[in-house]
């Protein structure tokens, strides 16, 4: 079984940095609701996880839209 894993640096670097965010956030829910306060979820949802969305859109959405412009060069 061969694995094609043909990732640029700068998709490993918006992975780690989503995989740190999501841990952040995991986290950061996690204690607010421990300290009874909901509404600070909500904000911290949106301070942490639209990031997030952003960096993981670049982790993967970058790499497919890559793959189909190569696909369409080499075609």
């Amino acid at each position: 079984m061969k694995l094609n894993i043909d990732f640029k640096w700068y998709q490993w670097l918006f992975g780690v940095i989503s995989l740190i965010l999501a841990f952040f956030l995991t986290h950061e829910i996690f204690a607010t609701l421990a300290e009874s306060q909901p509404g600070t979820v909500k904000v911290l949802s949106l301070l942490i996880g639209i990031p997030l969305i952003i960096f993981l859109y670049l982790t993967f959405g970058l790499r497919s839209a890559l793959k189909k412009s190569k696909s369409s060069v080499t075609d």
